[in-house]
């Protein structure tokens, strides 16, 4: 009778510690799968922000080229004699990016939505797409071409004044380190649009919001928006930046007395440009 009991009790002990080590089992398995789950979309994020901070060093290295052949950076847009807005600033940086082909076919003297031009909405470059942006915020909803991600910021002092002037690199009076050319853009947008881009009082209202409530001026990426200056450096602005520190860099003639607030810079900026 006495080993009988006690061989239920063996049995017993054993199968409380089978089921305790089950669950420990268990439980480690399931905090490596979500540890490494976790580690990989880090991964997947930082090479995608990777991928973001060198379109915005190869549409740097393109302005550049356009500067030296035409001695100013590109106006926002292109117009006719009425006025008429054209074409945006990224068809007139098509020859620069090697997209010569895609130029030579656009035709520059017809608006950007003309039955001709249409057909050239669907042929978005893959330097003006964010791989951080999903993919149904990446389409249009109705014709699924693909829409661009990035944008410059108009104003009656930015690098792309709002009449469709063209600045100069003698213009820069706060120097090209301390003046933003080009921004990211949450809401992305036809790459072909010439009325599309951001103007510097929408920037700034929007910098007024929360990072969650913002549509335009915010990034997919965490913690801020990426940007780059005109002497190329790409820079993670911080969501809280002051407002007056945001104007001063979007502006060209003011002077500069702070810093960004940035959450951090492109590791990758060096690299990028070689």
């Amino acid at each position: 009778m006495e080993n009988e009991i006690s061989t239920r009790m063996i049995a017993r002990r054993r199968r409380t510690v089978l089921i305790i080590a089950t669950v420990f089992v268990v439980f480690l398995a399931t905090s490596l799968f979500f540890a490494f789950t976790s580690f990989l979309l880090v991964q997947r994020e930082n090479s995608r922000r990777e991928r973001c901070d060198l379109n915005l060093a190869r549409l740097y290295a393109a302005t550049v080229e356009y500067c030296e052949t035409n001695g100013s950076y590109p106006p926002a847009f292109t117009a006719n004699s009425n006025g008429e807005r054209l074409h945006s600033w990224r068809v007139l940086l098509l020859p620069f990016l090697g997209e010569e082909n895609l130029y030579s076919q656009i035709r520059l003297e017809e608006p950007w939505d003309s039955e001709w031009n249409r057909q050239f909405w669907s042929k978005t470059p893959n330097i003006f797409r964010c791989a951080s942006t999903p993919i149904d915020e990446n389409e249009d909803s109705i014709s699924k071409n693909k829409l661009c991600a990035y944008s410059c910021v108009t104003g009656t002092s930015t690098v792309f004044p709002e009449d469709g002037t063209a600045v100069t690199p003698d213009d820069l009076v706060d120097g090209a380190s301390n003046t933003i050319l080009y921004v990211e853009r949450k809401k992305p947008v036809n790459w072909m649009n010439p009325n599309s881009e951001l103007t510097e009082e929408l920037v700034c209202e929007e910098n007024k919001k929360i990072a969650k409530e913002r549509e335009n001026f915010a990034s997919w990426h965490a913690s801020g928006v990426l940007v780059v200056f005109c002497d190329g450096k790409r820079q993670l602005l911080s969501e809280k930046i002051d407002e007056d520190v945001l104007r001063l860099l979007l502006n060209v003639h003011d002077s500069h007395d702070g810093e960004p607030e940035p959450t951090e810079d492109s590791s990758n900026a060096e690299s990028a440009e070689e």
